[in-house]
């Protein structure tokens, strides 16, 4: 297996190759016309082919944009999202290597059985099977160089999705991917947010997987083996209606209730990767390097702007809820409710449609389509001076409507009463606007 590429020239030649590639399918097919979706397939693999030889920073600015903005054709998307773990692993002497850097030893001079061949990837990684003092283990071993290469890897990936996207309606996504990265490199950090989630774990069906530090640094993170199957494997088991609701349930309901517990602080990668069905019933979240914390005055702003949506009041007040939020700025009351009416209701209308019942059976809403469609024609619109990007929204929102691809993806049916209870409660307790 080649060596990964960490410098700017060596990273550059595979994305400038990929883009040349890019460019001359969708030039060929401009002109001598052929399967569009056959096209969007061939294009697929050429995305694949190059983030699979980039390794981990630019996997995972890939999921974050096509998870948070959906301008992606569906066929790459949906090879985005498979690549979780689909990308080929390392070669076996640099995790060899990286172990005896991190944890002062071989592999195989501190573990009692330890798998060179990993099972699955990790967002900046791959994780590999392990036993340690009689215990069985995942441990995940960071890409070597990954570090240095976020900066160049941004503007480049940026460079190619810009391709597909409508004018420059990525910035803020890149952005907002690049601010978590940094974070996400060390696993000195997860361990810690893992415990911290297991801490404040107060459901029963939920697992979060204990760390062992005596084995995990910097690079290399030990969490305890959890047996089970990924989303995909799962719904090939032909799970019961019931079975389906209650993992839906489980993954907003917790969403929700972490959000609203002391540090406001959330999972916030909705990878379906994240998830494991376990054997037991119970549900396993994984992968603890991508957490979105937010303020008690921001929180309070974000719940009363939903309860304002679920009651459906005026346009009126919800803009003003908006501009506390600083995502309007208010030249003249016209232009603002102009503002709110072209761009932000639509998108609002897609956030809240599953809140407008007791219960909504995302099986049958063919939500995914409708919101895109209403995307693309949101971004037709050309308002430039009045409208902001509140960082902590694009945030929680692009967790939420991952979430909702997930649901579709397994036809789910949530009780959205529950969430909207959840909500509510805290406004009650918290928030005095």
């Amino acid at each position: 297996m080649n060596k990964i590429p960490t410098s700017k020239i060596g990273r550059g030649a595979v994305v400038g190759k990929a883009a040349v590639k890019i460019g001359l399918k969708k030039s060929k097919r401009a002109i001598f016309g052929g399967d569009k979706k056959q096209n969007n397939e061939e294009i697929a693999d050429i995305v694949f082919e190059a983030l699979s030889r980039l390794k981990g920073v630019s996997v995972k600015i890939a999921q974050h944009i096509a998870l948070g903005m959906p301008f992606l054709p569906d066929e790459i998307v949906e090879k985005i999202s498979k690549s979780f773990n689909q990308i080929t692993p390392i070669n076996r002497a640099l995790i060899r290597k990286v172990i005896k850097t991190e944890l002062g030893s071989y592999p195989e001079e501190i573990f009692e059985e330890f798998e060179l061949e990993p099972f699955a990837a990790a967002s900046l990684g791959q994780v590999h099977r392990a036993k340690y003092k009689g215990k069985e283990y995942a441990i995940k071993v960071q890409y070597p160089g990954i570090g240095k290469s976020i900066k160049s890897d941004m503007a480049m990936l940026k460079g190619v999705l810009k391709l597909f996207a409508k004018g420059d309606r990525i910035e803020h996504v890149v952005k907002e991917v690049e601010d978590r990265l940094v974070e996400e490199l060390d696993y000195t950090k997860e361990a810690k947010n893992c415990q911290y989630f297991q801490e404040i774990n107060r459901n029963p069906n939920i697992v979060i997987p204990t760390v062992n530090s005596e084995i995990s640094s910097q690079k290399v993170l030990a969490t305890e083996f959890l047996s089970g199957v990924g989303l995909d494997n799962y719904m090939k088991t032909e799970p019961t209606q019931e079975s389906i609701n209650f993992y839906a349930d489980t993954i907003l309901q917790n969403y929700y209730n972490t959000l609203h517990s002391s540090n406001h602080t959330i999972h916030a990668d909705p990878n379906p990767g994240n998830f494991i069905f376990l054997d037991n019933g119970k549900l396993a979240i994984i992968d603890f390097g991508c957490v979105k914390s937010v303020s008690k005055e921001f929180l309070k702003y974000y719940s009363k702007l939903h309860q304002m949506l679920f009651k459906q009041d005026s346009d009126d007040k919800i803009i003003e809820l908006y501009k506390s939020l600083k995502m309007i700025q208010e030249p003249t009351k016209e232009k603002a409710l102009e503002y709110y009416k072209e761009v932000i209701k639509p998108l609002d209308r897609v956030y809240i449609e599953p809140f407008l019942e007791d219960i909504y059976n995302f099986k049958d809403s063919n939500f995914a389509k409708k919101g895109y469609d209403i995307i693309q024609e949101v971004q037709k619109k050309q308002f430039t001076t009045i409208g902001n990007t509140n960082e902590d929204i694009l945030f929680l929102d692009r967790s939420i409507l991952g979430y909702y691809g997930m649901f579709e993806k397994m036809g789910a049916t949530i009780d959205s009463k529950a969430i909207k209870e959840i909500i509510i409660d805290f406004n009650r307790s918290d928030v005095c606007i």
